[in-house]
């Protein structure tokens, strides 16, 4: 800067001499020509007032051109002073904002760092110090995160030291971790194992309101069920989600976690007594928030809860005895009797010694549990007499009382006078005088039983409690275990599936009572029949699972021989009667080769189906390629299609009209609804396709109830068109009737669209009727009474179908298409056509023929009375669209037959 300053200057001054230089040269010559006499001149001149004084700072002879020159050169000698100036001023701002920044960062503010310039010289430098910024910051920032989770830490230790009960605990926690470890929401929940549900308890961060309607489900077995609470409540450890789903959430505690706020959440199990209570669900407002530093600060923070909740048990529990042995004690000397009444009065044993262990007092129901009578052991060293194990075998040891503090125990055994041992739990308390220890109380209980439940809860977790074998839980992870045995060793195993033969019927003749009993005996005769070594489970209902480890399929063949030749020999009885069944069995071998434990169990499955297409009480090897199984995988896959269709609304319906053949009847028009499947592909599947598999599958009654619903939707939309029938059929499968809530359904929709009952007939088939009698006539009854009409469809198939006829209050017979389709060619079938139509008449019953394809059995069945007909050669199913032209009803007019 200095030297820039000297430039100028000479400049400036090298310009000056330069202007004035021709000037000086005259003012010499003119001086030296008569410089005496015009200094003098000048001099006398001035002082006599001729002439007046004046300063001319610039030559006489200056010209204008270069006066302005020499006022431009001084212009741009003081801008550039001023520029130099504004760079000087402009650079020490620079350095300042520097060191206000470097101040700034040394405090602690790194958003100053925003503040660095990022072009120029200095950028690099810029950049260098963001970068380091940054990382600090992150740092900190973790460091900041930890802290305030520490900080909860020793807030909730402070709670905890308060000793509040388990909901005012949970409550402040949910509060200390918002306020203080700054978490977006945080909520507990108790566990009920038994519902499989989690019921939230306490929140902070979340509304109460929003948390109370929420259902958080623990069932693995339901898609709701599928979530990190379930995973930390039965794996008994913390589930960490470090990015929440941004998608929809298909679960009640996704959809809750999405709206928290939280971009990360963990979910911690609250442990006591090796059991899973409740569980601590926290919501952070960043990615991949809990570290492993957090992670162990908050397990610290549950494994505090747990002790509370423990220490709060033990404080109540301690609460309530010290205060029953403070009164006591207090009455001890004052009123001996009472004491006495007292410790009497209780089925839990309470002994107290002296300060030299000495036994003072000991109540009938302790000394009987220890096997003495009291005067045994008063005044005598008790813990000499009985001695204290716990589950080591190390002795109890007295001086732990001699200390004066309370002990509580859970683990230890009582031994009694003949020397056996009995679990108990007890709680031993000093009793103080002045400070000075005079002795104790304990109280102590007899666990067998507790301890004894305990074990058969164990059990029941892993057996059926009707069969006591293993469930399908405990089978499944057998079932695992072959799997890998297998892969790792080259092992080879057997899976048998079976499912028993007509168990159903007894179930719906005597009730499940009779039928829980023949599952059990059943179950004992399976045990004793099957080896030492192979597993044996219920898998759900009349199904059961063998696993034959080391085995092969010959082996298990002979084996599930025996157990078919044991199942068939089998008799049950009930209320005198007599019952057998046979087995289905399926047969899949476990070796290296298997895909994975469960295509093992759904091919053997599927042999067992097979089993029982082949006539029942079979067996069924599985083998790769095996036509019977891609048979009924395929009636499987065929099942999913179904589920599908329904979903999407694949199914239409169709109307067939059923023809009167008496001339008089005008006006009597009847149609069927008949049911139409579309697969993805849009191609029209016949329900002789479908059906059957559906049926099978035991979705057939969701079927029938998309059938009832849209059959009453499109008679509601269509009031002209149900104005013009006098019946409109509607078919309804076996499994419907057994359904005991679809009439119910039906009398919701009837309600809901408004049509009158005596315009809809339901057709049930004969078979149906016979396997289900009870059922089916109290299902007839109960819509009858509401106007329903009903048709036996099929009838004629059944051997016994004339028996029960007269008792089941139905209003048309359908004689089978069977009969009618060749009654033209045998005298039998239309005999048989003749017979239902003539015992149909006699009991005040319309017939229906089904099946007339031509107009000779038209001419037939008008010769014999059958009040109407149904088939192609009456009319061909049409759209419901198709209300029936005038040309259409020319072909189902009994005088065009021809």
């Amino acid at each position: 800067m200095q030297l820039i300053l000297k430039v100028v200057v000479s400049f400036s001054a090298l310009l000056a001499v330069t202007l004035l230089m021709p000037d000086a040269q005259q003012l010499h010559a003119n001086t030296s020509l008569d410089g005496n006499t015009t200094a003098l001149q000048s001099t006398a001149q001035i002082k006599s007032g001729t002439i007046s004084p004046k300063v001319n700072y610039l030559p006489e002879s200056l010209s204008g051109v270069q006066a302005g020159v020499l006022l431009i050169g001084g212009v741009v000698v003081i801008g550039l002073l001023l520029m130099i100036r504004l760079i000087k001023s402009r650079w020490e701002s620079s350095i300042q904002r520097y060191e206000e920044i470097a101040r700034s960062l040394s405090e602690g503010n790194y958003l100053a760092v925003t503040r660095l310039p990022v072009e120029g010289r200095l950028a690099p430098i810029s950049r260098v110090l963001r970068q380091l910024v940054s990382e600090n910051f992150l740092y900190q920032q973790t460091i900041n995160q930890q802290k305030r989770v520490y900080s909860a830490l020793s807030e909730t230790s402070k709670m905890v030291l308060r000793n509040p009960p388990p909901l005012v605990m949970f409550e402040h926690a949910c509060e200390i971790a918002v306020n203080f470890g700054g978490f977006t929401a945080a909520w507990v929940g108790e566990v009920d194992i038994e519902a499989k549900l989690l019921h939230p308890v306490a929140c902070a961060g979340i509304p109460k309101e929003r948390l109370k309607v929420c259902k958080f489900d623990l069932d693995l077995t339901d898609p709701e069920g599928d979530s990190p609470l379930a995973t930390a409540v039965y794996g008994k450890c913390a589930s960490v989600i470090d990015r929440i789903d941004p998608d929809v959430g298909k679960t009640t505690w996704h959809r809750l976690a999405q709206s928290s706020g939280g971009q990360s959440v963990a979910v911690f199990p609250i442990v006591v007594n090796h059991d899973v209570i409740a569980a601590f669900t926290l919501y952070a407002d960043g990615p991949e928030y809990f570290t492993q530093t957090i992670h162990d600060l908050l397990d610290e923070m549950v494994s505090n809860f747990a002790f509370a909740i423990e220490n709060h048990e033990r404080s109540q529990a301690h609460q309530l005895a010290h205060n029953s042995l403070e009164e006591s004690s207090k009455q001890l000397t004052e009123a001996n009797k009472q004491l006495s009444m007292l410790l009497e009065s209780t089925g839990e044993g309470i002994f107290g010694v002296d300060e030299n262990d000495n036994c003072t007092f000991i109540n009938k129901a302790g000394a009987e549990m220890l096997g003495y009578t009291q005067q045994e052991l008063i005044n005598k060293p008790i813990h000499k007499q009985v001695r204290m194990f716990d589950e080591s075998g190390l002795s109890f040891n007295s001086r732990v009382v001699e200390q004066g503090d309370p002990v509580r125990v859970r683990d230890e055994s009582f031994q009694r006078q003949n020397e056996t041992l009995f679990p108990v739990e007890y709680s031993t308390y000093p009793i103080m005088e002045h400070r000075q220890f005079k002795g104790s109380v304990t109280v102590f209980r007899d666990v067998t039983s507790s301890r004894s439940m305990m074990r058969e809860m164990r059990f029941l977790a892993t057996h059926d409690s009707l069969t006591h074998l293993l469930n399908r839980h405990a089978f499944d992870q057998r079932l695992r275990q072959a799997f890998s045995d297998s892969k790792e060793h080259n092992a080879q195993h057997v899976l048998l599936y079976m499912d028993l033969d007509q168990f159903k019927l007894v179930n719906d003749t005597c009730g499940h009572v009779a039928g829980d009993m023949m599952l059990r005996q059943l179950s004992h005769r399976l045990q004793r029949t099957i080896g030492e070594n192979d597993v044996l489970a219920r898998l759900g209902g009349d199904e059961f699972g063998l696993l034959m480890e080391n085995s092969n399929l010959q082996q298990a063949t002979q084996m599930a021989n025996l157990i078919s030749s044991t199942v068939k020999a089998f008799r049950f009885s009930w209320e005198g009667r007599s019952f057998t069944t046979g087995v289905s069995i399926g047969i899949v071998a476990i070796g290296p080769k298997t895909e994975s434990p469960h295509n093992a169990l759904s091919a053997a499955d599927a042999a067992c189906y097979v089993a029982k297409d082949m006539g029942r009480n079979r067996i069924h090897v599985y083998q790769p390629y095996d036509e019977e199984i891609n048979r009924q995988q395929g009636e499987m896959h065929l099942v999913t299609k179904i589920e599908s269709a329904i979903d999407q609304r694949r199914f239409s319906l169709l109307q067939q009209p059923i023809m009167s053949l008496n001339s008089s009847a005008i006006g009597d028009e009847h149609i069927e609804l008949l049911v139409r499947m579309q697969d993805e592909e849009g191609t029209m599947i016949m329900p002789g396709t479908f059906i059957p598999a559906a049926e099978r599958y035991n979705i057939m009654h969701s079927v029938d109830r998309w059938v009832i619903g849209e059959a009453f939707r499109w008679l509601s939309e269509n009031r002209e068109r149900l104005e013009e029938l006098s019946l409109c059929a509607i078919n309804l499968s076996g499994q419907s009737l057994g359904e005991s809530t679809l009439h119910e359904y039906i009398l919701e929709q009837l309600r809901h669209y408004g049509l009158p009952a005596e315009k809809i007939s339901f057709e049930i088939t004969e078979t149906a009727v016979v396997s289900r009698l009870d059922q089916a006539t109290r299902f007839i009854s109960l819509l009858k009474r509401r106007g329903f009409r009903f048709a036996l469809d099929d009838f004629g198939t059944g051997m016994s179908s004339f028996a029960y006829l007269k008792h089941l209050p139905v209003d048309y017979l359908k004689i089978d298409g069977s009969f009618v389709r060749n009654m033209m060619n045998d005298p039998v079938d239309r005999a048989m056509v003749e017979s239902i139509n003539h015992i149909g008449h006699l009991m005040g019953l319309k017939t229906i023929a089904e099946y007339v394809e031509d107009d000779q059995t038209l001419e037939q069945l008008i010769d014999i009375g059958v009040d109407y007909a149904q088939g192609y050669g009456v009319v061909q199913p049409m759209p419901l669209s198709d209300s029936g032209s005038d040309s259409d009803r020319q072909n189902i007019s009994p005088g065009t037959i021809h």
